[in-house]
């Protein structure tokens, strides 16, 4: 067997997926060439140290934070589809109205679509909205007992719910603000979902407030 044959066959050998033929021929070539014996030991060498390395453990929040980030690319891409459309919008009246008349019309037009398709997102679970056209966020499931909780003190969050009822983000308002209650916050959040805020009779992104008050004594 010459170098340029046996070459390419050294990752499968290393692994022991040739054949037995191809087996004895290779450790034959490797006893004799000693170019390819180095660069074999090389590549063995190097097979050696990737799997020392090990694999390592993903962080305990991340899929909440794939979820934030999911959330935003997707406000983004609905912002920037709404202002094409606003455009083509404006085009429209203009080609069949007199200039002064299109330009008003297009801006009552345009500050009323703004408005309608907006507000309703950021309205909060606090603000004084009519109930029969807004609703907020309502606790549905949530699969991860308070009494697992070891806290020391009451900690409250404002949560942010998407409209789908997925906890997007949380801000801790009051309590000890820390890794290890963070922590602790992104477990039960992770299995909580939500009956999404409503409004006019659609689902939207909405806030709640929620407080975790169960304390651990230990000693």
């Amino acid at each position: 067997m010459r170098c340029t044959e046996a070459r390419p066959l050294f990752s499968s050998y290393l692994d022991r997926a040739v054949s037995g033929t191809e087996m004895h021929e290779i450790s034959g070539h490797l006893e004799q060439c000693a170019d390819c014996q180095q660069e074999y030991i090389l590549l063995e060498n190097t097979s050696a140290l990737v799997s020392s390395i090990g694999r390592r453990q993903p962080p305990s929040d991340l899929a909440l934070q794939i979820r934030v980030a999911i959330s935003r690319t997707r406000s983004r891409n609905s912002l920037s589809l709404f202002q094409r459309y606003i455009v083509r919008l404006q085009n429209a009246f203009q080609g069949f109205m007199v200039p002064a008349t299109a330009g008003v019309l297009s801006a009552i037009i345009f500050f009323g679509s703004l408005m309608v398709l907006l507000v309703p997102a950021q309205v909060s679970a606090d603000a004084d909205v009519p109930s029969t056209f807004y609703t907020p966020p309502r606790l549905e499931v949530s699969e991860y007992p308070e009494n697992l909780l070891n806290l020391d003190s009451p900690v409250v969050i404002e949560t942010y719910v998407d409209s789908r009822g997925y906890v997007e983000n949380y801000r801790i308002i009051s309590g000890r603000d820390d890794e290890e209650v963070r922590e602790q916050l992104n477990r039960a959040l992770f299995r909580t979902f939500f009956a999404p805020a409503q409004s006019f009779g659609h689902p939207v992104p909405g806030k709640v407030i929620m407080s975790f008050s169960n304390i651990n004594v230990k000693g």
